[in-house]
C-alpha cells in the first residue's frame, strides 16, 4: 500500500509518495510554498491550493487514486497556526512515543483530498521562569516543527550515543538537543536561511550575488567570511561583499561563500552558548547542499574536539520518510 508524506516548512513543501512496507521514496513533488505565504498574505489559500495540487500531481503521475493512499502524514509548518491545521506543541523533553501520542488525525479534509491525514505536533521549550516579566528569559524559549521527524530519522540511520546536537540548516537553522535516552530535550532556531535569502534578492547586494547564491562551496572564502563576521560583527561584513565586487576580482560565487561564511558564524555562535553550558558527545549535520557541508566545515574548524558527523543526501531525505513513518505506524498501532 502507498501513503503519502507531507513536508511543509517556511519557504517550501515537499509532498512524497511512499512504499508504506519498504519505507522507499516512489516519487516527489516540491511547491515553492509555505508558510511564508500566509504570513505575507494574511491567509492560507497559497498553501491550501498547494497541498492540494501537489497530492492530485502525485496521484496522477503515478496513475493512483485516493483509495490506492492508506494515510497521508503531516509534518512542519503546516501544523502551525499559519498551516492548515493545528496541532498543539508539546514540551521537551520529549520522546517519541510523546509525539505519536499527542498527534492527531483529520478526515475528510478537502485539502487533503479526503484521505485521513495524521498531523505530527511540534515541540516548544519550557524553561523555569522566576520572574513575572518573561521576555528576561527570552533564550529559553523556543519552537520547532517538522524537525523532530528528521531527528527521529537521522538517530534510526547514525549508530551515536550519549548526548548530542542535530544540526538542521534550511530556511531557519535548528539546533536539536537529543538526550542521552534519545529523548529531544529542547531546541534552538535562528533565522539563518531567511536571512541569506532576503540578503541575496531584496538588497543592493543582489548585484553582487548570483541567483543561485553558492554554485560550488570555496572554503577559503567560507572563513574569511566567517571570521570577518566575528570581527566587525554582521551588518559590516555584508556591506564587505558590495566592497568585495567593487574593489576586488573575486567572481560572484566566491563572494556568496563569504557572505554564507558571515551568516553561519552568528548561526553558530548561538548554538556555542548552548554547548558551552551543556556537554556533548557528538554533533550530526543534516539539511541540503550546499549549507549542510558549509556548517560540517565551520563546526568541525570552530569544535575540532568534537565529533562532527554530516549526513548523505541519501540519509536527509530518508531522515523525513522513516521519522513519519514510525511516527504514524505507532499511532496507527495504538488506534485501531
Amino acid at each position: 500500500m502507498n501513503v503519502i508524506l507531507i513536508d511543509s516548512g517556511t519557504t517550501n513543501s515537499r509532498i512524497r509518495l511512499v512504499d508504506e512496507k519498504e519505507r522507499t521514496v516512489k516519487a516527489v513533488v516540491k511547491k515553492r510554498v509555505g508558510v511564508r505565504n500566509t504570513a505575507i498574505d494574511g491567509n492560507n489559500a497559497q498553501l491550501k491550493t498547494a497541498i492540494q495540487e501537489g497530492i492530485h500531481e502525485i496521484l496522477q503521475q503515478n496513475d493512483l487514486s485516493d483509495g490506492d493512499i492508506r494515510y497521508i502524514v503531516a509534518s512542519g509548518m503546516i501544523t502551525s497556526n499559519l498551516g492548515l491545521a493545528e496541532v498543539p506543541h508539546i514540551p521537551g523533553p520529549a520522546s517519541l512515543n510523546d509525539f505519536v501520542q499527542h498527534s492527531k488525525v483529520v478526515n475528510g479534509a478537502d485539502e487533503f483530498g479526503g484521505i485521513p491525514c495524521i498531523l505530527v505536533p511540534g515541540l516548544k521549550n519550557t524553561p523555569e521562569v522566576t520572574e513575572e516579566e518573561p521576555h528576561h528569559h527570552i533564550n529559553g524559549f523556543d519552537v520547532m516543527r517538522g524537525e523532530e521527524v528528521e531527528t527521529f530519522g537521522l538517530l534510526e540511520q547514525f549508530q551515536v550515543s550519549g548526548r548530542g546536537v542535530m544540526v538542521l540548516p534550511g530556511s531557519h537553522t535548528k539546533f536539536v538537543e537529543v538526550l542521552e535516552d534519545r529523548r529531544i530535550g529542547s531546541c534552538l532556531s535562528t533565522l539563518g536561511g531567511e536571512v541569506l535569502h532576503a540578503i541575496q534578492k531584496e538588497t543592493i547586494l543582489s548585484n553582487s550575488l548570483s541567483e543561485v547564491l553558492i554554485e560550488s562551496l570555496d572554503y577559503d572564502l567560507l572563513l574569511q567570511g566567517y571570521e570577518a563576521a566575528g570581527k566587525v560583527g554582521l551588518t559590516r561584513s555584508f556591506y564587505q561583499i558590495r566592497l568585495l565586487q567593487l574593489f576586488t576580482k573575486l567572481n560572484e560565487n566566491e563572494r556568496a561563500n563569504y557572505l554564507v561564511g558571515a551568516v553561519l558564524f552568528h548561526d553558530i555562535k548561538a548554538l556555542g552558548s548552548t554547548l558551552d553550558s551543556v556537554p556533548t558527545n557528538w554533533m550530526i549535520v543534516g539539511g541540503s547542499y550546499p549549507l549542510r557541508k558549509a556548517f560540517t566545515f565551520l563546526l568541525r574548524h570552530s569544535y575540532p574536539e568534537r565529533e562532527i558527523l554530516e549526513a548523505t543526501d541519501e540519509q536527509v531525505e530518508g531522515s523525513v520518510v522513516l521519522g513519519a513513518q514510525e511516527i504514524a505506524s505507532r499511532y496507527l498501532a495504538i488506534n485501531l
